[in-house]
């Protein structure tokens, strides 16, 4: 085993792409591809993007990065298109050799979404993507519970899985069955489908013959066992994807076991063939079963039977070389025949009249965001004929010319000719490129199908990122850790510091607040929430700190412990952005750590002091902390304080300025006591001395811990507070002698 991406450091920067990939930092890589020339594909879920490690040179770039939310699942198809599941956007997307990126699937309204276009399905976070021999594409679609199957025709199918969440219907058909959290998905090369089931854990089979559902590892108990015999009786734990090799050995990645278990073709025994089953890393340039792994997710093979794993929490994409049997040699051409055949009849089918494509573009003189439409003729050719016309997305809209139905069906007789308006609405969508199909249905079957593009310019005015826009200050990205139902929207809580995201904010540098109470006016910008102006911290041209309203979403629904969905628009210079929707929690903790970047050693300091607990040398005065020490770890999104705070204020009485003898501070106490973790270690309740405001800041939380003795060392010792069910992000550190 070995490295071949990856520092084990997290982060990123555009420096490095053009490097050697073993030089460059990924951040929480969650899947891997391999095209047919052996560039392999990382999906770098938190750096947001998707990077390729050249074949020939072992550099590496960025391949596809901004249309991409939280990208978690890739596949290669024979023609070098790449396909990426957005879990963030609940949709997939197409990256051409060319580097074009199209929606593929998701986006549309249908949640069963059988037997229709890809594009018009609702995804619900989706996983896994596997591509068979014939390129159809399978989708884990995670939390709806399901597995669907995208032909090269664009169709969408449900394969297996009823939409509801347990293990259920072996030896039935695997559409009838329920499949519990499929996170990973993969094809054989007889056509058989493996289901790997997150919460179920299990392996699950679909028979390319019957269509029948099977077990095929795991007992649905959690834990480890089993190696060396059937691997029905073998316990797994969390397994997150599964890929077979060429021949049909079945690879399995357990997360939760940090091994990687292969499935005999033949005997359909199980065994372990990399990883010791202990968090950690080490092991490369050794054999793949004594190295160690922290949280394996995605795993794919190449023809070579090389198996490439991404180590989630290692930040890097490891090869065990020559581990899987190699890809079978493709079957000799068929000589050439010359076969007379009488043309069949034309079957009945409405088709359009002289228009393949129809493209859209805004006027100069248009308004922001204005719907434009054009007209299409359909004529019945062939015989008399029922239609449909059908968008593959929630931005075309489809009409009579003379009436106003959203989505037209009827029926023609033979040459009879119908005006339909085809229709598209910018507002909301991302600038650039929009491509999509309005589709003919004819007769049951699919006969037409129109190309849809819509170019969407850039703002002019200031805009909010339009999945995302707004997140937690202190954990610096929208999405949380891939778990049992795939990277998720974390959602900041009332009272918390948050960034806002978008572009044309303001037009110089950064403007910064001066004093308390915080403005709700900086740089000629304004932020309104649920259309009240909130505190303003910072603004910059791309990105705007303020702080939530202690009031938003209301006592019942804080108290309750439930989700606000909440509205945010920016004003400025005159201008106001597109309404955005973001949901907020009660509780969303978030450790503010050193580098600003949600990541690494946390703004943890000995109590008194501007000393950080880090390693010797990381700054002046720090150190490592003891047994006895007084941390104050500082935070946000705690939740409600007590007694409560007006919105942009600090704890310092009447004016804000805090007095050198502490006397104008007013200490307020989390209504909800956090819990504290250390390298992985729940310290004491009473550990916790005092968690509330941090009097001299507004919406900033800090939570004074005194250190037990018994804690191991490191200089790395994973942070982490938790209040009422809410964890604070990974990643973050500090240093215990």
């Amino acid at each position: 085993i070995d490295t071949i991406a990856g520092t084990g450091t997290s982060g990123y920067s555009a420096s490095e792409d053009g490097g050697a990939a073993t030089s460059a930092r990924l951040n929480n890589p969650s899947a891997a591809a391999v095209d047919a020339a052996g560039n392999v594909y990382i999906a770098d879920y938190s750096n947001v993007r998707v990077r390729r490690v050249d074949a020939a040179t072992g550099n590496i770039s960025t391949v596809a990065a901004g249309s991409l939310d939280g990208p978690n699942g890739l596949a290669v198809d024979a023609a070098g298109n790449l396909y990426v599941s957005n879990t963030g956007l609940s949709r997939v997307r197409r990256v051409t050799p060319a580097g074009a990126v199209t929606d593929f699937a998701g986006g549309g309204s249908s949640i069963t979404g059988n037997n229709i276009p890809a594009t018009s399905v609702f995804l619900n976070s989706p996983y896994g993507l596997a591509v068979d021999g014939s390129g159809n594409i399978y989708i884990a679609d995670t939390s709806s519970n399901r597995i669907r199957r995208v032909a090269p025709d664009g169709v969408m199918t449900i394969i297996a899985g009823t939409g509801a969440s347990s293990s259920s219907g072996d030896g039935g058909a695997a559409t009838s069955a329920a499949v519990n959290t499929p996170t990973g998905v993969a094809a054989d090369g007889s056509g058989n489908i493996y289901i790997a089931e997150s919460a179920g854990n299990r392996v699950r089979r679909v028979d390319a013959a019957t269509g029948n559902i099977s077990t095929y590892a795991g007992t649905g108990s959690a834990g480890f066992s089993g190696d060396g015999g059937a691997a029905t009786s073998a316990q797994l734990n969390s397994p997150y994807d599964v890929a077979a090799d060429g021949s049909g050995n079945l690879y399995i990645s357990e997360s939760n076991n940090h091994r990687i278990r292969r499935v005999d073709a033949a005997t359909g025994n199980i065994s372990t063939v990399a990883g010791t089953g202990s968090a950690g890393f080490g092991g490369d340039g050794g054999a793949a079963t004594s190295a160690r792994f922290n949280a394996p997710t995605g795993i794919t093979f190449d023809c070579a039977g090389n198996l490439y794993i991404a180590d989630f929490n290692n930040h890097r994409l490891r090869k065990v070389f020559e581990l899987g049997a190699p890809c079978p040699p493709p079957p000799p051409e068929p000589e050439p025949e010359t076969v007379v055949t009488e043309a069949p009849e034309p079957e009945p089918a409405a088709q359009p009249v002289g228009v393949s494509e129809l493209a859209f573009a805004p006027t100069p003189d248009a308004e922001p965001g204005e719907p434009m439409s054009q007209t299409l003729t359909l004529r019945a050719e062939g015989g008399a004929v029922d239609f449909q016309a059908l968008p593959s997305a929630r931005w075309i809209e489809i009409s009579r010319a003379d009436g106003n139905m959203a989505r037209y069906r009827g029926r023609l007789a033979e040459g009879e000719t119908i005006t339909l308006r085809v229709s598209v609405n910018p507002l909301g969508l991302r600038p650039g490129t929009h491509r999509g199909r309005l589709y003919i249905r004819s007769g049951g079957r699919i006969t037409a199908a129109i190309r849809i593009v819509l170019e969407v310019p850039p703002p002019t005015g200031p805009a909010v990122t339009e999945s995302g826009g707004v997140f937690s200050a202190a954990r610096m990205s929208a999405y949380g850790d891939p778990g049992l139902f795939g990277p998720r929207l974390l959602p900041p809580a009332p009272g918390s510091l948050v960034v806002v995201q978008g572009v044309n904010f303001a037009s110089g540098g950064r403007m910064e607040a001066a004093g308390f109470p915080l403005p709700t006016t900086l740089g000629g910008a304004r932020v309104l929430i649920d259309g009240a102006e909130v505190p303003l911290i910072a603004v910059e041209p791309r990105r705007i700190e303020a702080q939530l309203p202690w009031a938003l979403g209301g006592e019942a629904t804080a108290a309750a412990g439930g989700l606000a969905l909440a509205e945010v628009v920016v004003e400025s210079g005159g201008e106001s952005s597109y309404p955005r929707r973001f949901w907020a929690a009660p509780h969303a903790p978030g450790v503010f750590t050193v580098s600003g970047e949600g990541q690494g050693q946390a703004l943890a300091v000995f109590a008194g002091t501007t000393d950080l607990a880090a390693p010797l040398g990381f700054s002046a005065g720090s150190r490592p902390a003891r047994g006895g020490d007084v941390l104050e770890i500082y935070a946000t999104g705690l939740g409600a304080v007590e007694p409560p705070i007006a919105d942009g204020m600090n704890s310092c009485l009447p004016d804000g300025v805090c007095l050198a003898d502490g006397s104008n501070v007013v200490l307020r106490h989390t209504a909800a006591r956090p819990r504290v973790w250390i390298g992985g270690w729940p310290l004491p309740a009473e550990s916790v001395r005092f968690s509330g405001l941090a009097p001299d800041l507004a919406g900033v939380n800090v939570v004074a811990v005194e250190l037990p003795t018994w804690l191991p060392p490191s200089e790395a010792a994973e942070l982490r507070l938790a209040v009422v069910g809410a964890s604070s992000q990974s990643g973050v550190t500090v240093a215990v002698e």
